[in-house]
């Protein structure tokens, strides 16, 4: 084992072996590396590096970063530790007693009388911006995913679209520690992200009215890449406008998600709609009763008692 080695050196080497790697991701991966590893505990020997060095680390995160990001974290100083004791730069360090607390998901979803105002609004004085609103409340699309589709994904004889790509931000590689990020044309989340969808009939016949050049993208009818964060912005102008209580675009996919388990659609079937790489995370974050599904569900049970 090479004594004078740093972590810091493990973990470039660590990168570059990842060949497979989205772009996004090793950038997003840099980016952590830079803020809360390389100058914590990246300057120490490899040899040095143990668990209680690593507990001092998340310690002091804490309840100042996100969970999320605490467990992308987690998984680069597992993965890079072990690259490390494969290649014989350290011996081997059990980390599996370091737990993260669960994040709560706090789904926020529309009512349906939020969504009836909502659908109205869009429905006056209709633009493509408005109708790309609506198709991904019925659909579940992702704000980079309708931002990415182009004219060609729209299939108008079998009213469906196919996802090929999303428009993402990604931060500046030759300076990590600025905020400036660059709009990227990448490939979907996941293989499952890649997904055919049908399209709602009046949605269709909204689109057929915009329709464009096939290699346009719809939202800036051009090739010019669309910024999500415009239809973001847009978005919330459209809830003052309905003076509905502000709330992230995501909660759009999470609307239809709900309403569909509450239509009864099977799980399966909005799995594979939402681009999940799994049922299980479609029944985690959605599958749920309500208080409407809880009280129909009494009533029933009354109903049969009292026969």
């Amino acid at each position: 084992m090479k004594k004078n080695i740093t972590y810091n050196y493990i973990l470039q080497l660590w990168l570059d072996s990842k060949n497979n790697l989205k772009m996004q991701s090793k950038l997003n991966y840099e980016y952590l590396i830079t803020q809360y590893i390389k100058n914590s505990i990246g300057e120490i020997s490899i040899c040095k590096i143990n668990k209680i060095n690593i507990n001092n680390l998340f310690n002091s995160l804490k309840s100042n970063v996100a969970i999320s990001t605490q467990k992308k974290l987690l998984y680069i100083i597992k993965s890079s530790l072990s690259f490390a004791y494969d290649n014989n730069y350290c011996n081997y360090i059990n980390l599996s007693s370091i737990c993260l607390k669960k994040e709560k998901h706090n789904i926020f979803i529309l009512s349906k009388d939020e969504q009836s105002l909502l659908e109205s609004i869009l429905k006056e004085k209709i633009n493509i911006r408005k109708i790309c609103i609506l198709l991904c409340l019925y659909t579940g699309l992702r704000v980079g995913e309708i931002s990415g589709l182009k004219w060609e994904d729209i299939d108008f004889s079998k009213k469906s679209l196919t996802i090929k790509r999303t428009i993402i931000r990604v931060r500046d590689k030759e300076n990590q520690n600025n905020s400036k990020t660059t709009l990227i044309e990448s490939t979907p989340k996941s293989e499952t992200s890649k997904r055919i969808i049908p399209i709602p009939n009046f949605l269709i016949e909204l689109l057929k009215k915009f329709k464009s050049n096939d290699n346009y993208f719809i939202l800036s009818n051009s090739e010019r890449l669309y910024d999500p964060r415009y239809l973001e912005t847009f978005y919330k102008r459209i809830l003052k406008k309905c003076n509905i209580r502000n709330n992230k675009f995501h909660t759009l996919r999470h609307t239809f998600a709900t309403r569909s388990i509450e239509s009864k659609m099977d799980v399966k079937t909005l799995s594979e709609i939402l681009g999940h790489s799994s049922v299980e995370i479609t029944l985690k974050l959605y599958v749920h009763p309500t208080y409407d599904m809880k009280k129909a569900s009494l009533e029933k049970l009354v109903e049969f008692m009292s026969i």
